[in-house]
């Protein structure tokens, strides 16, 4: 097992990224349903997409 040089060191960090950023993601959403309910969660989520 040798030391990771800095080019193998941002590949490792990038590549561990993908699934902590989907884990918080999911998350947020669980927390969010929860919190307001399904329907209210998912009419906001509608609402944010025709403005945008």
């Amino acid at each position: 097992m040798g030391a990771l040089g800095v080019a193998e060191l941002i590949a490792l960090v990038a590549f561990m990224a993908v699934p902590v950023s989907i884990f918080i993601g999911g998350a947020v959403y669980v927390a969010k349903v929860a919190r307001k309910g399904p329907e209210a969660t998912l009419a906001a989520a509608t609402v944010r997409r025709e403005l945008a």
